[in-house]
């Protein structure tokens, strides 16, 4: 049955709320530990609010610098500025400043307290203090030996996409897992499919931004709040599944890989995108890798050893330096 404020089960008759208008189906507590724990501290919390603008900064060193001038610029003045905290406050610790007039108290009062803020921020996203401190030798390491895969991400998405263009029976049903603010789901070429798509997503932080952003493209989608180790869908109702970047996080992946084959059909695929180092990383990639791109992880690779036994056609593609791209059909 569903309401306006609430859905109700029919056959366990729980009630589950619902947040502008996305249903909340999922009981809090059979959410994992770490699930949690990403949803209110990272997703639901600071980065999930101002995603767009922070999430990019990330990768920044990961990005080409001809897609991230603007970020390198907000990168190269924060940097400034905080050089600039640190030596007036040297400079106050050190008694070298000037007290005596009023202006200048303020001065260095101010410096000290932005100072603090910044340093609080730091303690409390320390992924951040790493990319400060990191994003730089990163990029001159990944210039000095370039990486090209096998299969390009773009490519490996083009064969999949116009294998299904010349599906006959439509419209295609397409879930995105943990979809976020349906960026991934709209850019990576998903829409030119005769498809009715469905987003979930354990953040109801990150669905609001989704809300919005296929509103303003014009994009009807399903949204729902929910669990990926316990999807609210029937047996092989989907002919696609999609993941990007959230399989290597999850409190217990082996149970979201099986929640994602359970509801693809027989030939249906499953595709899922996440952090994996590739082999000849240097040594400062690597400490960005573990502490940035990586630090909210449960496991760093792809999760080969979790998949169910009842797919083929597996492929593990690394699509970059520190991205896997996975691809398997079900029987």
């Amino acid at each position: 049955m569903k309401y306006s404020t609430f859905w109700q089960c029919r056959d366990c008759q729980n009630i589950f709320p619902c947040f502008r208008g996305m249903p909340k189906l999922y009981l809090e507590d059979a959410i994992g530990s770490k699930d949690k724990l990403l949803r209110d501290y990272f997703y639901n919390g600071l980065l999930g609010r101002f995603y767009k603008s922070l999430m990019p900064f990330l990768t920044l060193p990961a990005r080409p610098f001809n897609k991230s001038k603007k970020d390198w610029t907000l990168y190269l003045i924060s940097v400034i500025l905080i050089c600039v905290l640190l030596y007036k406050s040297m400079i106050i610790v050190l008694g070298m400043g000037n007290f005596s007039d009023p202006y200048h108290s303020s001065i260095n009062g101010l410096s000290i307290l932005v100072l603090f803020i910044v340093a609080y921020f730091f303690i409390r996203h320390p992924y951040f203090f790493f990319l400060f401190l990191l994003a730089i030798p990163v990029k001159i390491s990944l210039s000095l030996h370039r990486y090209k895969p096998q299969q390009s991400f773009p490519e490996i998405h083009e064969e999949i996409i116009n294998n299904f263009l010349s599906v006959k029976k439509r419209p295609l049903q397409i879930l995105d897992i943990s979809t976020g603010t349906g960026n991934s789901l709209y850019r990576h070429g998903w829409m030119k499919l005769d498809a009715e798509y469905t987003g979930l997503d354990l953040s109801e932080i990150m669905l609001a931004q989704c809300q919005t952003f296929m509103s303003t493209n014009r994009i009807p989608i399903e949204l729902i709040i929910g669990n990926a180790t316990t999807l609210p869908f029937n047996n092989e109702y989907f002919d696609i599944v999609l993941n990007y970047g959230a399989i290597n996080g999850y409190s217990d992946i082996q149970m979201a890989l099986s929640e994602m084959t359970r509801v693809v059909k027989k030939n249906g695929i499953i595709l899922f995108l996440d952090e994996q180092l590739y082999p000849n990383a240097s040594g400062v990639e690597k400490i960005y890798f573990k502490k940035v791109l990586s630090s909210h992880n449960v496991i760093h690779h792809c999760p080969v050893e979790f998949l169910p036994a009842n797919i083929t056609n597996v492929k593990v593609h690394q699509v970059y330096e520190f991205y896997y791209l996975c691809t398997y059909n079900v029987n």
